[in-house]
């Protein structure tokens, strides 16, 4: 990764991540959740406005879980058309990359965004889930956008990197601070766990207290705790015995060490070529605390009712950005040919998911538009009742599209609603 940088490139470089991110956004379909947030929680009317969303929210945190400012984003999104969301979520996907370029000292160089973009796609197992999907992209990758900017005045005050205050920026951190405690129960809780690492140790070197630091981790504990204390999250939490509790736990961990097994690999090189090059040690212990935070994010499914392969975001978004901190420390002390080995390997890495995943892509969104035309000859006909494939992909770069055999399971009823039938029932190719 040579110094050498030209900001044409860069811009480049991001303008071609938004045009593909825009373009997988389009197509792929409305799934799942998707079809119950049109309608407001309670009266299940379709949400047509934005003032239909506080009360439907508070029936949600009664009934569903405590993420009323996640997916009320998600229920103000439905109202709009899908084009609003694909370019929000592009727009996001180019922000996570300069997040990540913001916390590493070769901002401007293009092979830390290149870097950056490879690991993140190779490595995230629910890629599609996490990034392409609506209300996932908004409850995951929007969400570590959040975790990301809170984190930022911390990271900034510890590297002692110069940053701008005003009493403007000083009110927005706070609203983003109590936002980003109610935005996950695992995902909060890494960024809460690596603010507080990051706020003891500015605090035990410069001898005095930041307030205005205190001040916004008190107020993202306060959000995790609205969070944590909706009437509806004790009713979704796995059980809390601690044989359950252990089996949860070595469950997580197998799913862990064979899906980001390479990561943390890859990591451990890192790390000791870091130290070998004798890296910043204030960089090194910054890599040390968000590969803790993700693994942390990942524990506390050790208590949650289910384990999924999109709950994998946010400990690959907190890992990656702490490989990269690592291997910039690293890229000193080594010659040509070990960087180039690895920029190769990511390289091959990100190709072989590339070709399968857009693939996969491609092929749910013509399931989609033939499912479309399905309902459409339905409609036309009057009938009350359809019946509609399955389908899942072949590679997490896409997101299912999963209907039950009882038009009374969800989520039918959703579907049902949306399109206006009476019931909706699935099957999967073969039945």
């Amino acid at each position: 990764m040579d110094r050498l940088y030209d900001r044409k490139y860069e811009y480049g470089f991001l303008a071609l991540v938004f045009g593909w991110m825009l373009l997988i956004s389009c197509l792929s379909p409305m799934v799942a959740d998707d079809f119950s947030y049109c309608f407001a929680w309670g009266s299940n009317a379709r949400v047509t406005s934005i003032a239909q969303i506080p009360e439907s929210m508070a029936i949600h945190r009664e009934l569903t879980n405590g993420r009323v400012l996640v997916h009320g984003l998600v229920q103000a999104l439905l109202i709009h058309p899908k084009a609003l969301f694909n370019l929000l979520n592009a727009a996001n996907a180019v922000l996570l990359l300069l997040l990540f370029a913001r916390h590493l000292q070769e901002r401007r160089h293009l092979a830390v965004l290149i870097a950056a973009a490879s690991l993140l796609f190779t490595f995230q197992p629910a890629f599609g889930e996490v990034s392409l999907w609506l209300t996932g992209s908004v409850n995951y990758s929007w969400g570590v956008s959040l975790f990301l900017l809170f984190l930022w005045p911390y990271t900034a005050d510890y590297l002692g990197i110069a940053r701008r205050r005003s009493w403007w920026r000083t009110l927005l951190f706070f609203v983003f601070a109590f936002a980003a405690g109610t935005w996950s129960e695992s995902g909060s809780l890494a960024m809460l766990f690596a603010a507080c690492c990051l706020c003891l140790l500015t605090v035990l070197r410069e001898k005095k207290l930041d307030f205005c630091g205190l001040a916004g981790i008190a107020l993202a504990a306060a959000g995790f705790v609205f969070l944590m204390t909706a009437p509806a999250t004790n009713g979704r939490a796995g059980s809390t015995d601690l044989s359950a509790a252990l089996g949860n736990f070595l469950t997580v961990a197998g799913e862990t060490l064979r899906r980001l097994g390479l990561l943390y690999l890859l990591w451990l090189v890192c790390f000791e070529l870091a130290l070998r090059a004798k890296g910043d040690k204030k960089r090194i212990t910054l890599a040390a605390i968000l590969l803790l935070a993700g693994l942390g994010a990942l524990s506390a499914y050790s208590f949650a009712l289910y384990f999924a392969k999109r709950h994998f975001c946010t400990t690959v978004f907190f890992t990656a950005l702490s490989l990269l901190l690592l291997l910039e420390q690293a890229l000193p002390a080594l010659g040509k040919w070990p960087k180039r080995s690895i920029c190769a390997l990511l390289a091959v890495l990100f190709l072989a998911r590339f070709a399968f995943g857009m693939l996969d892509v491609a092929v749910i969104y013509k399931k989609s538009l033939e499912r479309e035309a399905l309902i459409r000859e339905a409609l036309a006909k009057g009938e009350t009742e359809i019946t509609l494939e399955s389908y899942v992909p072949r590679s997490g770069c896409s997101v299912a599209f999963t209907l039950d055999p009882s038009p009374e399971e969800w989520p039918n009823y959703s579907v049902a609603d949306y399109y206006g039938f009476e019931r909706v029932i699935g099957y999967y190719p073969g039945e």
